[in-house]
């Protein structure tokens, strides 16, 4: 439970005649953690894919395809379905599927094409609608030009009483004006400046013929008609997708695996005659892995263990009780142990739901947070980082309500009872005469409340202080001792706070006298702080051991 699966380096070989039957053993178990071969030489070489891959990769390239088309990457099959009878439909159903689907995504692609352009010659046109004139007009002549776009402000007496020959056209819009200015070639420069300072932005002259008012309706005749037939196109591809998406979606999950084991051979070793596959897997499931491949190989391959070198690095396993596994989900959040190292997953979940139902101790919050637990649990099994999110909320939820049920003796933030001392505030009292009193009380037993959170989280760090020590004493024995230098230090931070606690509260008294009893009562005292002489001495010691092996910049963190 502290440390992963035992791993075995292994090789499978054997006849290349039974390639594909053991590829097949291999992921029918899924115990083999497989290394890609990349040596090459004259007897062994990668493999060629198996015979069947060119035509599973081809049908997945198409399934693939209509799945983007009919839009349910994210579609889940309302019902399981045998892989037999998948192959059997689909090899009945792919080539007219996949044609249909085809030739209906091409036309809504076509569709949708055509309305974008037409709403786009529309926006082109709108400044120039107003004005009457056909688009044609607009250009082709050698002593005038027209500029047309849109204005901030109006620029007319501007331009008249800068040019004789100009003709200025208006129209007020939606937040600016629509301008239509007509002059001689020679004051194109003078325009341009004005039309400039009065926030000119110009409209590119279409590329269509006649009155813009009328094409502008024209164009929403025909998108109104598009848009007729994207409907009916969209009918289509719905009635597929309603038909056919469970299909599509496991027989793409049905040929990924396939293809996955077709292509296997491109990580493996090969010859004329044979084969050789090396991978590592657990130690507890060779024995299972060589019967199957006796019985399905009839003898043509077999598993041969290896020993382990130095600088190995078996994947890591994590092996975990059942009610254990989902926090492995804060394992996976920072970073999965290495092979050596000890898994700290049972760690979390012994303190996790304790520190999270000391923190939050209360009754009515701790059921809303089990119930939102188990929500998740039941709701999101096809998210399962989500799903083991919610067992920890639950398992959190769970032990918040005991807290607040039996220690704090409160649910909503309102306690059971009202305090001896103020009898008048509100409480459940009123509601129902609950027979349970606190333990602790969070308005009057604060300092109590803080010794217990500073016991706990000494208790807490030390033990992670040692798991460290553990995983790097093998390998590391400079980082190792870092560890011991920096339990030193903690030991000494604590047993200083205790000092100064003393019988203040009876968690500090009970840690004194017996966690702390070896400790000498001999202290000083320094700016009015009483100091443990004990402390001080573990505090330097591990300072100075801090120092030595992780370097002078490792004190920073003291403070931090």
């Amino acid at each position: 439970m502290l440390r992963p699966e035992e791993m075995t380096r292994a090789v499978v070989v054997g006849s290349i005649e039974s390639l594909d039957v053991t590829i097949e053993c291999l992921y029918e178990l899924g115990v083999l953690h497989l290394i890609d071969f990349t040596e090459q030489d004259e007897d062994f070489k990668i493999g060629q894919p198996l015979a069947r891959a060119s035509d599973a990769s081809q049908k997945l390239l198409k399934l693939r395809s209509m799945i983007r088309a009919l839009s349910i990457d994210s579609h889940k099959p309302s019902e399981r379905m045998v892989t037999s009878e998948i192959r059997k439909t689909l090899d009945q159903a792919l080539v007219t599927l996949d044609l249909n689907t085809s030739k209906k995504a091409e036309a809504r692609q076509r569709i949708q094409s055509l309305i974008r352009d037409k709403e786009s010659e529309i926006k082109t046109l709108e400044p120039f609608a107003p004005f009457g004139i056909p688009v044609e007009d607009y250009e082709g002549f050698e002593t005038i030009f027209s500029s047309v776009g849109t204005c901030r402000a109006d620029p007319e007496s501007a331009l008249r009483f800068k040019l004789v020959n100009v003709e200025v056209l208006k129209d007020l819009r939606k937040g600016d004006l629509a301008v239509a200015v007509f002059a001689r070639v020679e004051d194109r420069p003078e325009v341009t400046r004005i039309l400039a300072e009065h926030g000119f932005q110009e409209s590119k002259l279409p590329k269509v013929t006649g009155d813009p008012s009328k094409v502008i309706e024209r164009n929403r005749a025909d998108i109104k008609g598009l848009e007729e037939d994207l409907a009916r196109t969209e009918s289509d591809l719905e009635a597929i997708r309603k038909k056919f998406a469970d299909l599509i979606i496991a027989s793409e999950e049905d040929l990924s695996i396939e293809v996955m084991k077709a292509e296997t051979p491109l990580r493996i070793a090969t010859s004329t005659n044979s084969f050789v596959i090396d991978g590592w897997l657990p130690t507890a499931k060779v024995e299972e892995l060589q019967t199957s491949l006796n019985s399905l190989c009839c003898g043509l391959a077999f598993v041969e263990t290896l020993p382990e070198e130095e600088g190995d690095e078996p994947p890591v396993l994590l092996k975990n009780p059942k009610p254990v596994k989902p926090f492995e989900f804060f394992i996976d959040l920072v970073s999965t142990p290495k092979y050596d190292e000890i898994d700290p997953t049972i760690v979390l979940f012994l303190t996790f739901p304790l520190f999270f139902g000391f923190m939050i101790g209360d009754l009515g919050f701790g059921l809303g947070l089990a119930c939102l637990g188990a929500f998740m649990r039941l709701k999101l099994k096809d998210f399962p980082d989500l799903q083991k999110l919610g067992t920890i909320v639950l398992a959190g939820g769970i032990m918040a309500s005991l807290f607040g049920l039996f220690v704090f003796a409160e649910a909503f933030g309102v306690p059971f009872h009202p305090p001896e001392a103020h009898p008048d505030e509100h409480s459940w009292e009123s509601v129902a005469n609950i027979p349970i009193h606190p333990m602790l009380d969070k308005m009057t037993d604060i300092k109590e409340m803080l010794a217990l959170s500073l016991l706990a989280g000494w208790v807490h760090l030390t033990l992670g202080f040692v798991l460290g020590f553990v995983n790097h004493i093998r390998h590391d024995r400079k980082h190792a001792f870092a560890k011991v230098a920096w339990l030193l230090i903690l030991l000494g931070l604590f047993i200083e706070i205790m000092y100064i606690a003393g019988g203040a509260t009876g968690t500090s008294g009970f840690v004194n006298d017996t966690v702390l009893a070896w400790v000498p009562d001999a202290g000083t005292s320094v700016a009015g702080i009483k100091v443990s002489i004990t402390a001080l001495a573990f505090i330097v010691a591990g300072v100075i051991g801090l120092s030595l092996t992780e370097g002078p910049m490792a004190l920073s963190e003291v403070i931090g």
